[in-house]
Order: structure tokens, then sequence, then C-alpha cells
């Protein structure tokens, strides 16, 4: 895979990180923290129906499709996907918050979570540059759809379930551009459908329960800062400073992407821990000037961008500061972990760093509230970026960097993509 479209990924994540911004500024600034922590805790629970559905039809999916054939797999996936959704709505409906969060919940994770099995068979079959501008399209959807609603429902008093509209409209559409994209591979599967292979547990038990272990780790704080606190209003600030952390990732999330594909189509064990080192210099490297950028900025400007209410946003953030930077880190680690099926070890790492963010969150967040959620993040996280290196050197005992680091090369290169880009549009 050339540097272009390791740099087309980069680009796209960024237009694409923009646009995610662009829609949780607008549900903040009119929906106000409490209203942003409500939209938290639904899609905090929408992702953990995504979870349940990734033990079968997550990035796992994309591993096995390099040993069996799609129709052994994808029929499967979606029938493992309807057993979770009406599952999930079910216990929602007994055991959780009441019948709205239960119908939001199932309203927007329907779409979410078929779209998501597309989005690893795109990964199986190298189609980077699909999915990217599929996830492109997405952002684009859901936000124009907020603004129509909002334009069209006018002097109305706006809550989650205006963005929740917006979110299942634009995961609909994209469902069927996607569905349409792959119409040949998804009806030849479905017409020689087979029996699934014993592999897409074993390999989705490990993989999806280090995934699940992650998904708590950054989104757990949302519901314990609203159960041991009690209101909204500061898991709506600290949704927000994780949308700028997710903003700050879109480093390791362009390498990481890359480097599982280019990890899992290569035979050559040398090039997978050069090509994990190089792009884990590259994200860090990257997540360090966004954040000299990110300290800069006076605490005046979050308050203008997301509204009244958030005026402790950028020392949220910046109290995430040693988080961002560990998942910075770990995040190309983890990808040659799962590319080389080494899932129990992410199991391993993610657990690790969940049972001490837990801990510590429990004991700092009736003290420090918000910033007690800052701080046991900072040490979970950092405690999976040592877990997962250890296991990476194990693998690779004698690896290291090979040749120069051609940052200005790099660089050049993403000024010309850029450029380019900006024309098109």
């Amino acid at each position: 895979m050339s540097n272009s479209s390791a740099l087309s990924t980069f680009v796209s994540q960024l237009l694409r990180t923009a646009l995610a911004a662009v829609f949780v500024i607008l549900c903040s600034r009119w929906m106000g923290p409490e209203g942003r922590g409500e939209l938290g805790l639904v899609l905090f629970w929408a992702g953990f129906l995504m979870m349940g559905n990734d033990f079968v039809g997550g990035s796992n999916l994309a591993n096995a499709m390099q040993r069996f054939s799609l129709s052994a797999l994808f029929p499967f996936s979606v029938a493992w996907s309807v057993f979770v959704l009406l599952s999930g709505f079910v216990l929602l409906m007994i055991f959780g918050s009441g019948s709205k969060m239960a119908w939001m919940v199932g309203f927007v994770s329907l779409p979410m979570v078929l779209l998501n099995i597309q989005y690893n068979v795109q990964q199986g079959l190298s189609m980077v540059k699909e999915r990217n501008r599929l996830q492109l399209v997405l952002e684009l959807l859901k936000v124009l759809f907020l603004v129509g609603f909002v334009s069209s429902w006018d002097k109305i008093d706006l809550g989650a379930g205006t963005a929740i509209a917006s979110l299942f409209y634009a995961y609909l559409i994209v469902l069927v551009l996607s569905s349409w994209m792959l119409r040949k591979p998804i009806l030849l599967a479905f017409k020689n459908a087979a029996s699934p292979p014993g592999v897409l547990f074993t390999d989705g038990f490990w993989s999806q329960n280090g995934h699940l272990a992650q998904f708590l780790a950054y989104r757990l704080s949302l519901y314990s800062l609203t159960y041991l606190l009690g209101n909204h209003a500061a898991a709506g600030i600290y949704a927000n400073a994780l949308l700028i952390a997710d903003a700050i990732w879109i480093f390791a999330n362009s390498f990481g992407t890359i480097a599982h594909v280019r990890i899992l189509r290569s035979k050559n064990e040398n090039f997978k821990a050069d090509i994990t080192l190089r792009y884990a210099v590259f994200a860090v490297f990257g997540t360090v000037a966004a954040f000299l950028l990110l300290a800069v900025l006076p605490s005046s400007v979050f308050v203008w961008v997301f509204g009244a209410g958030f005026e402790t946003l950028k020392d949220t953030t910046l109290l995430l500061i040693p988080a961002i930077l560990a998942v910075a880190a770990s995040s190309l680690f983890s990808h040659y972990l799962h590319a080389v099926n080494r899932f129990k070890a992410l199991f391993v790492a993610n657990l690790a760093g969940l049972l001490l963010q837990t801990a510590v969150a429990f004991w700092l967040i009736p003290k420090w509230g918000i910033y007690g959620a800052c701080v046991a993040a900072d040490t979970g996280f950092i405690l999976t970026l040592v877990v997962v290196y250890v296991f990476f050197k194990n693998q690779n005992p004698n690896a290291r960097l090979k040749g120069k680091l051609r940052f200005k090369l790099i660089l050049k290169i993403a000024v010309r993509m850029l450029k380019r880009r900006s024309a098109r549009l």
C-alpha cells in the first residue's frame, strides 16, 4: 500500500473528525451539558449493543475472511446482530432507565450494528478507500439532518431525541449505500450460505472481550459520573472532552488502520514489527503537536464553541493528556496484536487497564468529581500501554526502527493531498 493511500486515509479521517466535531458542537450548544449527557448515555448503551454484536460480526470478521469464504461468515453475522438487538432491547426495557431510553437505544442501534458488519467486510476486502468515503458521507449526513430537523422544528425544546433521529437517518442512508457497494459479495454469500466456522466464535470471543474492555475503559466514566454524582452535566462535559480526544486520536486511528491492513497482507514478521514501531512514532508525534495547539487556546474559546456550561472543558481535556498520549502509542501495538490473532493478549491488556481505571474512578470521583474521572483514565490507559508493549516486545525481541523517519516527506505529501482534496471540494 502506497504512502498516498495512507495519507488519503489520514485526510479522510481528518475531514470525518471535523464533521463529527461539528455535530457534537451543535448538540452541545442547542442542548446544553444536561442534554449532551443524556445523549452520551444513549450512545453508551448503543455502543454496548455494538460490542455484543461484534463478538461475531466485529473486526475478527476481517481476520476470518483471510481463511474462510464470506458465505460462511456474513449470513450468520447478520443473524447474530438481530439476536443481539432484540435481546438488548428487552433487557433495557426490564433493567434499564425506562422505556424511553430503551426505544432510543434500539432505534439508533439497528442501522449502526448492520453498517458496522459491512465496514468489517470492507476491511477484510481491503476496501479502505471505499470505507473512508462512506464514513465521511455518514458524518456529513449527521450534521445535515440535525440542522434540517432544528430548522423545521424551530423554537421546540431540543432533547436527545432530535440528535438520535439525525443519527438514525444518517446511518440508514449510508447502510443502503454500503449494501449497494457490496451487493455482489453479499448476494453471493446469502445464496451460498454455509455453516459458520468455529473460529468465528473462538476468535470473536477473545477479540471482542478485549474490545469490550477497551470500550468500557473509554466510556464507563460517563455512567459512573451520572451514578456517583447524580446529574448529567458532568457526564456531558466529560463526553465533550472525549470528543476532543477522538479528534486528537486521528493520527493513531489513521496510521493504525493502514498498519492493520498491511500487517494482514504481509508474511514478513520483520516488516510487521517495523511498520508498527514506525507508525507508533508518527502517531505520538502528531498527537503531541495537536496538544501543543490545544494548550494555547484560552478557555473562552471552548465556551464560545460549545456554549454556556462548558467552562471547565479545557481543564478537563488537559487532565486527560497522559491518557490520550498513552492511547495514541498503544493503538498501533493493539492493531498489531489483533492482526496477528493475539486476541488473548489484547484482552489481558485492556482488562488490566479497565480494572485499574474503575478502582481509581470509584475512589476519586466522589472526592474530585470529573477531575477524578480524568486521573482514573490516565492511570488505566498508561497501564494498558505498558502491557501491550510488553506483549509486542516478547513476540519481537529484536524489533527496532530501520532506516530514517522521513517526517519532511510525510509532511510534503500530506500538504499535496490536502490541496488536492480542497480543490475537489
